[in-house]
């Protein structure tokens, strides 16, 4: 694919989100959807939470005029045409449904149920995990199993990344990295396939809005992107890289997108095994989470969640380094990546052997 095409996703989708980001603020308090301070906020004062408009229209707007290109690009994108509507309208559902929730609330179980619904959707369309490849010679297919490990995958991806919204800009800089190491995968993975190719333009659309974004959402915030932009980012991301690893299988087609997350998926787990042992709702909201443990040790707001990007990018650097290593030792390289994201939750007291 042509690196001026990657460009122009790029900055165009952010241009988009730093245009369309201003007006999505005035919106936002003139009709008084705002984030009132909370047992979950660090913030002290009303802010707007429908930030996921902007990031929302400006990555679908560059991604659904590449459909209408007269080039290799656009040609590429009809031919998998299935696959790709079938992303567009499930992601637009599930941002539809958090909007709702944001505007005017709606049931945990409700979400669930719709990312749910979304995920069988994208498996019946053949967006589906079939099998894993650890080098050449080594393949697991995961017959029957693929229907649940597909939608565990996209559901628990999605959850992550909205569980992950506690700080200022952490969400949005968590999964620009997260989009970052897709699109270095699809890009230069070496994959013939052009399906997985393309996912780079989604990557790419998405990390530049999100960039553009987080101008806006970085400490101290403007605007949140509310459960109508973490849903829908954690969403894409999970569909995305299930589209990469569909035609090609390779093990780092998940682990990658999977350790630039690791930090929120983690969290996840934790919190619901947590709230399990509580016996409280898995839902119910806390001030234990990985990013609130590190506020409470003293560091700063902007200092917590520059900690958790260093990491991350600590991590997914290791975990690129199985692009390049094969068999055995790419599954040495995710242990490691995996005992030093556990570690790490160690450290702050979330987590007690």
């Amino acid at each position: 694919m042509p690196v001026n095409a990657y460009l122009w996703v790029y900055f165009g989708a952010a241009f988009l989100a730093l245009f369309m980001t201003v007006p999505v603020i005035r919106l936002a308090r003139r009709m008084k959807v705002v984030d009132y301070p909370g047992v979950r906020s660090v913030h002290t004062q009303p802010i707007p939470r429908i930030g996921g408009v902007a990031i929302y229209l400006s990555s679908m707007a560059v991604i659904v005029s590449l459909l209408f290109l007269n080039n290799e690009v656009g040609r590429a994108f009809r031919d998998m045409a299935l696959p790709v509507i079938a992303l567009f309208c499930t992601a637009t559902c599930v941002f539809l449904v958090g909007l709702v929730d944001d505007v005017r609330g709606l049931p945990a179980r409700f979400k669930f149920a719709v990312e749910l619904i979304g995920a069988c959707l994208l498996y019946f369309a053949g967006v589906r995990i079939g099998g894993i490849a650890l080098g050449e010679g080594f393949r697991i297919s995961l017959g029957w199993l693929s229907l649940p490990v597909t939608i565990l995958w996209i559901v628990g991806i999605t959850n992550a990344v909205n569980m992950s919204d506690g700080l200022d800009g952490l969400a949005a800089g968590v999964a620009a990295i997260a989009c970052g190491v897709i699109a270095v995968f699809t890009i230069f993975g070496g994959s013939p396939d052009v399906k997985v190719s393309l996912m780079s333009f989604f990557a790419i659309a998405l990390l530049g809005s999100l960039s553009g974004f987080l101008f806006f959402n970085f400490n101290p915030a403007k605007v949140f992107m509310g459960d109508c932009g973490s849903l829908f980012i954690g969403f894409t991301i999970a569909s995305a890289s299930v589209m990469c690893v569909a035609k090609s299988a390779a093990l780092v087609g998940l682990a990658l997108p999977a350790l630039a997350l690791g930090i929120p998926i983690f969290d996840t787990l934790f919190s619901m095994l947590r709230r399990f042992l509580e016996r409280r709702s898995l839902f119910a909201p806390d001030r234990s989470h990985f990013h609130h443990r590190l506020v409470a040790m003293g560091l700063r707001h902007r200092h917590a969640v520059l900690l958790i990007y260093g990491a991350t990018l600590v991590v997914t650097g290791l975990g690129l380094l199985m692009m390049v290593r094969q068999n055995v030792a790419a599954l040495v390289v995710l242990v490691a990546s995996v005992l030093i994201i556990i570690f790490l939750f160690r450290i702050v007291g979330v987590v007690r052997f």
